[in-house]
């Protein structure tokens, strides 16, 4: 009998416990559950802070002040805040988000990273107004003055055949065909300046992008565009360097640009770059020397045609 009393006493204070304890998380986590407000970033969870970096670098590509955005970036605590925005930035960008890929590329570049695969999203290739003209332009503009000068030559041939009519004796051979064929020259002197000034595309950029600590090597990047600046996509790129000739064509990397395309450069020495579908102008003298130190061992040239429309 007692033993039984004091089984139902244990029987009810655990019972006693267990109502308690449940009557006690559901106060906490439904009727009055914890609000958290006005928490560091160094608090938050990994994703919350890969997010709160995207917000840093979309707010970084509104106002322009890059120690402010820098100063948030520290209070998150990461030990390299910059390899955490370029790898942002790779993991966006290989999930086709171009927006977010080009906030986080201005920022980290800003920051001071060199890297390659940055360049694409900060100076693209409508950059119009950035463009260095290459001396071969220069070479192909003086080629179609060269004409200009030469159109008097054929007029002192006109003026050296009009002896002979004045040699005939008789004036019914005036009306004989030698004389429209003195006339034709001029004709073939005029079409022949429009072949060597046209062509189906126009190199518009060729820079050096220098050396690099960041990348994979160096890389010759080749950028073609249509008459409105819209890449292309398809077209066929040779480029000839001490090895030979490779061909490549654009397109192959969508996630950089529609018309882009890369060339790995293997051998010191140089190279030139033109578009194989049609004429094209030629980008010349890309020179790889091996000159760079040991802190930045990456060397970058890049080089974009127009479609010149016809």
């Amino acid at each position: 009998m007692f033993s039984d009393l004091k089984l139902r006493h244990w029987l009810f204070l655990v019972l006693g416990c267990a109502l308690g304890l449940a009557l006690g998380l559901f106060i906490t986590w439904q009727v009055w559950p914890v609000v958290y407000y006005d928490t560091d970033p160094v608090d938050l969870r990994s994703e919350h802070k890969d997010d709160y970096v995207v917000m840093v670098a979309a707010a970084y590509a509104q106002d322009g002040d890059l120690e402010l955005a820098a100063l948030r970036l520290d209070e998150l605590g990461f030990e390299d805040a910059k390899q955490v925005v370029v790898g942002l930035f790779q993991r966006h960008r290989e999930a086709g988000y171009e927006g977010e890929s080009q906030t986080l590329a201005r920022l980290a570049y800003d920051l001071g990273v060199e890297d390659v695969a940055l360049l694409p999203y900060i100076e693209g290739p409508t950059a119009t107004p950035q463009i260095v003209a290459s001396p071969t332009i220069a070479a192909t503009l003086e080629a179609t003055a060269v004409p200009t000068p030469t159109e008097p030559v054929p007029e002192p041939t006109v003026t050296t055949t009009e002896p002979p009519p004045e040699a005939s004796p008789t004036p019914t051979e005036t009306p004989e065909p030698p004389t429209p064929t003195p006339t034709e020259p001029p004709a073939e002197d005029t079409a022949t300046p429009s072949p060597t000034g046209e062509f189906d595309f126009q190199l518009v950029e060729q820079e050096d992008l220098g050396c690099s600590s960041e990348g994979a090597g160096d890389y010759i990047l080749v950028y073609v565009q249509d008459e409105e600046d819209r890449g292309l996509a398809g077209v066929q790129i040779m480029v000839v360097g001490p090895e030979g000739e490779d061909v490549l064509f654009t397109g192959m990397k969508p996630e950089v640009a529609p018309g882009f395309a890369d060339f790995r450069v293997t051998t010191a020495g140089t190279y030139k770059v033109q578009v194989v579908d049609g004429t094209s102008q030629t980008a010349e003298g890309l020179m790889f020397d091996d000159g760079c130190p040991g802190d930045k061992p990456y060397h970058s040239w890049r080089v974009t045609f127009r479609r010149v429309s016809q």
